[in-house]
């Protein structure tokens, strides 16, 4: 289809030419005709406005509060729209962008969606963490909610799933092309991200990172300060034989973790990640960009000490 191409060559000056102005006509078989071009660079496409520009509120100053900027929703419709902007007018040194595939592109991707799911939408399958413990079939977090007796209510079955799934997240990172994961479970053997999220499933099960012994199903700040590589290598079954890459990167993000749950204000006093279940069944939050506001200061929050205060 052509819509991105990868530069061979340097990016050109802001007085790139071409004859776009006009829209690309319908040749009458469904397929678009576009203007002949005189140019030598890759076409570019600025004047049809294919792409709708919804509106949001303005975002922070970034001047004045660079961090509440960097957290909104609104910096990151404002900063890729400057990439855009350059890749318009050729100015990005590592690909170019045809605008005059766009129509094509997008109707590909519905023509895939239409052959594999019409008419009925609602079973195309999510895409996510949750599907990467579920590899081969086995509903692994169905069943773990189900090991769980009924005074398990469900805000604390959802602070468990949170627990869950913010250190299994963590630890999802390129693990190597010969790092496997052998299930104590079923003895399967899972490699990548589906490997690395049956292992912390199963080492959340197991207590690894939960400080009270009679609740191993939980994560907590006190429970990860206790982590260092050699317990981490066990859990993840590394080895001379079954090397993974990054796994100190990946104990030290636990790790800062444990430092950044002790924001009581948000993780409360267990200093638990599911305690953020109740930021975001607060009251006071209206919408998805409020939602979106907890979550990138949860993320700066876990990475940087910067924001931990």
């Amino acid at each position: 289809m052509g819509l991105f191409k990868r530069k061979t060559t340097k990016p050109e000056s802001d007085k790139v030419t071409n004859n776009y102005s006009k829209p690309p006509t319908s040749n009458g078989n469904g397929h678009l005709k576009t203007p002949n071009r005189t140019t030598t660079t890759t076409p570019v496409m600025d004047s049809i406005p294919v792409i709708p520009d919804v509106p949001l509120p303005k975002a922070p100053d970034p001047t004045t509060h660079p961090a509440a900027y960097l957290r909104s929703i609104y910096a990151v419709r404002q900063r890729s729209k400057l990439v855009f902007e350059k890749a318009k007018k050729n100015q990005l040194k590592h690909f170019t962008i045809d605008m005059t595939k766009f129509p094509d592109t997008a109707a590909y991707v519905v023509s895939i969606i239409k052959r594999d799911f019409a008419p009925d939408f609602s079973t195309i399958p999510p895409h996510g963490r949750w599907q990467h413990f579920d590899v081969g079939g086995r509903p692994r977090v169905d069943q773990l909610m189900a090991s769980w007796p009924p005074s398990v209510n469900t805000q604390e079955k959802t602070r468990r799933l949170i627990d869950l799934f913010v250190v299994s997240v963590l630890l999802d990172a390129g693990a190597g092309t010969k790092w496997k994961y052998k299930s104590k479970e079923s003895g399967k053997l899972y490699a990548r991200s589906e490997g690395l999220a049956v292992a912390s499933l199963e080492m959340f099960k197991a207590g690894m990172f939960s400080s009270n012994p009679a609740e191993p199903c939980q994560v907590d700040s006190n429970g990860l300060r206790t982590l260092d590589v050699d317990i981490m290598a066990k859990g993840l079954q590394v080895s001379e034989m079954n090397p993974m890459e990054g796994l100190e990167g990946r104990t030290g993000l636990l790790l800062r973790l444990a430092d950044a749950l002790q924001h009581h204000e948000l993780f409360g006093d267990e200093a638990r990640p599911g305690n953020m279940l109740g930021i975001v069944l607060h009251p006071v939050l209206k919408s998805a960009a409020d939602i979106w506001k907890i979550i990138c200061f949860l993320i700066l929050l876990h990475m940087h000490p910067r924001y931990r205060s």
